[in-house]
């Protein structure tokens, strides 16, 4: 049950030592000038990734179509990107508080949403049926596809809402209905709607998973799983399409991380090495993000990376909430908070994910 007890203790998200680290420092000699020109180049082409992102605020931009030249078809839709930017950017910055829910559901949804970072809702069953039924076509691809270990797109397929018009328009609807779009808009303090849907399909794995630090013969931590995303200035929203208990992958959020997680550089910097690939725990990876100067040393997917003895490994466990079926068949999060989502541990989750983001205007 969401707890108002509950809250992250830390203004920042975890730092951790990697010179101490068992499957880094401990095991790894001192890097070289050579493997630390190398990191440095890596992270650099990341964080030039990361800062383009946040400069034209990707999120909100509509998707180039699949079909065809992309780069020919980017620059054919520039005008309207730049566009789109501009209006974005002065709506922004005159919002203020405009946006503040005006009604009791979006009013209810908000008070927890800014509180914690998270919020369970309960959407009819009618809807439910509805969604299952609209999506039939992308679970059956699901079921016919191989789940990759750490690839959330080997479990999803993304509806392009240009070949479904009707279904983004339904699901819009009802997010009005139920107050979560004014909560939205609240909580990113501009106008905002559903500008993605995903099917997921998530399964236990086969036997018990390793560490991914097996090689070192370093024990998996407690956390493992637990991140922040590196999409700006979006909320993200889990539909469960059957019962979701505490063994088939609820969202796990770790109340009031939310707040923690706006520093901007220190933003920039975890998503840069997610981005070029060094939050990777594979061996290469792990050696080439040890050669980085420790103020760099900053993964948004950290959880492996959490000693079970480390403070921040305590304020998690304390603080973490899974939300199940008993709560709400939904919930809607800041995704710049610590969160897990979608591990099963037993049996299967059916869910969608939504992303509310700016509309095209």
């Amino acid at each position: 049950m969401q707890s108002e007890t509950k809250s992250y203790p830390f203004d920042h998200l975890p730092m951790i030592d990697y010179d101490a680290h068992p499957a880094y420092g401990r095991v790894m000699s001192m890097p070289m000038l050579g493997a630390r020109l190398k990191a440095i180049t890596i992270f650099g082409y990341g964080f030039c990734l990361t800062t383009a992102q946040r400069m034209i605020d990707v999120e909100h931009l509509p998707r180039p179509v699949d079909t065809g030249n992309r780069f020919v078809t980017t620059l054919r839709s520039l005008p309207t990107y730049l566009r789109l930017i501009m209006l974005q950017r002065l709506g922004r910055f005159s919002a203020g508080s405009a946006y503040a829910p005006k009604t009791e559901r979006g009013t209810a949804v908000f008070t927890p949403l800014a509180r914690d970072g998270f919020a369970a809702v309960q959407l009819g069953p009618d809807k439910i049926v509805e969604l299952r039924n609209q999506l039939e076509a992308a679970f059956k691809t699901l079921e016919h596809r191989v789940a990759i270990p750490g690839d959330p797109d080997s479990t999803r397929v993304v509806i392009d809402p240009t070949a479904a018009p009707d279904l983004y328009k339904w699901f819009n609807q009802v997010a009005a209905d139920a107050g979560l779009t004014e909560a939205a808009s609240g909580y990113l303090k501009r106008p905002v709607g559903i500008g993605r849907i995903a099917a997921d399909v998530s399964e236990a794995p086969n036997g018990a998973l390793s560490s991914p630090f097996a090689d070192v013969s370093v024990d998996a931590s407690p956390c493992d799983g637990f991140k922040v995303d590196d999409s700006y200035n979006v909320l993200k929203m889990v539909v469960y399409l059957g019962e979701t208990g505490a063994a088939n992958g609820p969202l796990t959020y770790v109340a009031g991380s939310n707040r923690a997680g706006r520093r901007f550089w220190d933003a920039m910097i975890r998503r840069a090495n997610d981005l070029c690939g060094l939050s990777s725990t594979l061996p290469a990876a792990r050696e080439t993000f040890y050669a980085l100067p420790a103020g760099l040393q900053r993964k948004a997917t950290f959880g492996a990376d959490l000693v079970a003895d480390s403070n921040f490994t305590t304020a998690i466990a304390e603080n973490q909430v899974a939300v199940t079926s008993s709560q709400g068949n939904a919930v809607i999060y800041d995704p710049a908070g610590i969160h897990r989502d979608g591990v099963p541990s037993q049996g299967r989750r059916s869910a969608v994910i939504v992303t509310f983001t700016e509309l095209p205007r």
